[in-house]
């Protein structure tokens, strides 16, 4: 079974807080993901490819919101929201607004983001497919396992950052309790011996004790 997004929800309106709040312990279901109500503490650590808020807490935590590729942003004061020049997508919803309105933005913004992911990354020599799970140069070739792939793919969206493991665990098992770091590790031990015998790149995936797993794409 496909594991299910984790799209995380922090508001700064008391009121609209509850309300959502109550909402997604009660009756809220769906197939592709759950809503998952964050506290301001980890916002700053938590990670995920959308971000549903409030125009409060959009303006005060601006660096934590930056971290998200798209965000929902629920208009509460009724003004005119100045969101230009921002990296990601930003998408205002005035109020009153619908529920269900929220959950197809969310469902159509994860299909943009999984469409995109899909597509041929070119490095300076090798190239990596992300629907066959390939990367590739010439007549060297490797095929990730399905979790190598998450991996990969995550250190790749992140190369100019190191990922620490929890953040890593966070993006690959989704909140999964029952996954520990030696779970991770022995999938990132698989991924580097695969790469080392099949590719001959050594030192591709870097690990630092105090800071985590960085992708050295300079050798791609």
């Amino acid at each position: 079974m496909t594991e299910k997004s984790i799209i995380p929800i922090s508001f700064a309106d008391q009121r609209l807080k509850t309300f959502i709040k109550e909402i997604i312990n009660t009756n809220y279901t769906n197939e592709k993901f759950i809503f998952q109500s964050t506290s301001e503490k980890d916002i700053k650590t938590i990670t995920s490819n959308i971000l549903v808020t409030d125009d409060s807490y959009f303006f005060e935590n601006s660096k934590f919101v930056n971290n998200f590729q798209k965000v929902l942003l629920i208009n509460t004061s009724n003004r005119n929201l100045k969101i230009d020049n921002l990296d990601q997508d930003v998408t205002v919803l005035d109020i009153p607004i619908k529920f269900a309105d929220i959950s197809k933005i969310v469902q159509v913004g994860l299909e943009q983001i999984h469409s995109k992911s899909l597509r041929k990354l070119r490095f300076k020599k090798f190239t990596y497919d992300p629907q066959l799970r390939t990367l590739y140069a010439n007549k060297l070739s490797i095929r990730f396992t399905e979790k190598e792939s998450q991996i990969f793919a995550c250190l790749i969206e992140n190369h100019n950052t190191y990922l620490s493991k929890k953040n890593l665990l966070n993006m690959v098992w989704s909140y999964n309790e029952s996954i520990d770091t030696h779970t991770l590790e022995t999938h990132i031990y698989s991924l580097r011996k695969k790469i080392e015998k099949k590719l001959s790149l050594s030192n591709l995936v870097i690990f630092e004790e105090k800071k985590g797993y960085f992708l050295n794409i300079d050798i791609l």
